[in-house]
């Protein structure tokens, strides 16, 4: 497929880009985030270790997407870039927009990029915590990059059209809304399975923190995790995720006040100690 010649002059004025490596440079400057090229008709990375490479310095950037013509712009997902991004289909019968809302979330306005085949994704900021990559598990006809994967990012071009970010949701430069607790839920109750998803750059703190808990064990275990939970998140994220952990991995599960009796002492013993 051409893409064409179409050029952008460098900010010295020396010298021009071609489109697709500026487009990479201008979305890294704008937002921060690292980047790695794609072939954006089969969605995978051009390079070899495409997160160990990812980069958000312009020189890098040029020289890192100069070899490939019209690649797409690879964002990693997780706390690589802080974000996770909700992946929406609306194709084959499936429409996962309705889905979503049918678990009656509350999802704030936040970054939206459009996507060629109809359906669109959302940008949350989710910054340190790890949350597993997922493919419909939230909801049919929705997906979840995050930890270890990584989105097409706005302006790549394939065959069937453009990812467009929808400026009428969040400006370009908006800070991007943190996600919802309740999707966050969702999310950390999602597998993972993911074909964007290498194996080498799963992270197993997810798997530990699900590990079962059997009773006798039960008091010490949720200490020790909810004291890393408190450490990756806000308060009430952090008591969300603590009450997952209960009910999923718990046999049988503490009570309610027993639960949250152990998320105080954890929380005021890591404050005393700073």
């Amino acid at each position: 497929m051409s893409f064409g010649k179409t050029y952008n002059r460098m900010a010295d004025g020396n010298d021009f880009l071609p489109d697709y490596i500026q487009n990479a440079c201008d979305w890294s400057i704008m937002r921060g985030w690292k980047v790695f090229p794609t072939r954006p008709d089969e969605k995978r990375p051009c390079i070899k270790d495409p997160f160990g490479r990812a980069t958000n310095v312009r020189e890098e950037i040029i020289e890192l997407f100069s070899d490939f013509p019209g690649a797409g712009i690879g964002i990693p997902t997780g706390p690589s870039n802080g974000i996770t991004v909700v992946d929406v289909d609306i194709k084959n019968g499936v429409d996962g927009w309705f889905n979503l809302r049918a678990l009656d979330l509350e999802l704030p306005k936040t970054g939206l990029v459009i996507t060629p085949s109809g359906g669109f994704h959302l940008y949350y900021a989710t910054g340190t915590l790890e949350i597993p990559c997922s493919v419909g598990e939230v909801a049919s006809g929705v997906d979840i990059r995050s930890a270890g994967g990584y989105a097409q990012g706005p302006g790549t071009i394939t065959a069937s059209g453009k990812y467009l970010w929808n400026t009428d949701f969040l400006s370009p430069i908006g800070k991007l809304a943190n996600m919802p607790s309740d999707l966050l839920r969702h999310c950390m109750g999602a597998k993972l399975e993911d074909p964007y998803t290498t194996s080498w750059q799963r992270s197993s703190v997810r798997d530990e923190l699900l590990d079962p808990i059997l009773e006798g064990h039960r008091n010490t275990t949720l200490a020790s995790r909810i004291g890393y939970l408190i450490k990756k998140l806000d308060g009430e994220l952090a008591l969300q995720a603590a009450h997952h952990i209960n009910e999923t991995c718990c046999k049988p599960p503490l009570g309610y006040r027993e639960l949250e009796g152990i998320f105080r002492s954890i929380s005021n013993r890591d404050r005393r100690h700073g």
